[in-house]
């Protein structure tokens, strides 16, 4: 007998679905950016017509502020060692495999050191030149 047989109808339509639904919910997220741009566009034509001065349409990212990567610096090596101890508690225990959280924790911890590095750095500079307006920024 083949195994489908013994197979209840919902245990087979839980893939299906789930593909579907993974679909439609990306073509919704393309659909929606779509016409979120179409109405931007809409409106700085308006404002044109108007006579008005539309504003940039380039979004400038600004340089993250010293406490903010203090903050980020503090919580990612907070978290790499929380997945570090991930590590160990699920190399002798059954669970997924050991090795995603002993990766996944020094990367996300390497990340926040550099953040507290970057902080360290900045800080530095900007109290050695309080003078001068220069700001350090992450490329």
């Amino acid at each position: 007998m083949p195994i489908e047989a013994h197979m209840p109808l919902g245990t087979l339509s839980i893939p299906i679905v789930a593909i579907v639904m993974g679909i439609g919910i990306a073509f919704w997220a393309i659909y929606w950016d779509f016409r979120t741009k179409q109405l931007r566009f809409r409106e700085r034509e308006l404002m044109i017509e108007k006579g008005m001065t539309p504003p940039s349409m380039a979004l400038e990212k600004q340089p993250p502020s010293l406490e903010e990567c203090l903050r980020r610096g503090i919580i990612m090596v907070f978290l790499g060692i929380g997945l570090g101890i991930a590590y160990f508690v699920l190399l002798y225990s059954w669970g997924p495999p050991a090795w995603i959280c002993g990766v996944g924790g020094a990367i996300v911890e390497l990340i926040g050191i550099g953040y507290l590095i970057y902080y360290a750095i900045a800080k530095k500079q900007k109290n050695g030149s309080s003078g001068n307006n220069s700001t350090l920024s992450i490329p």
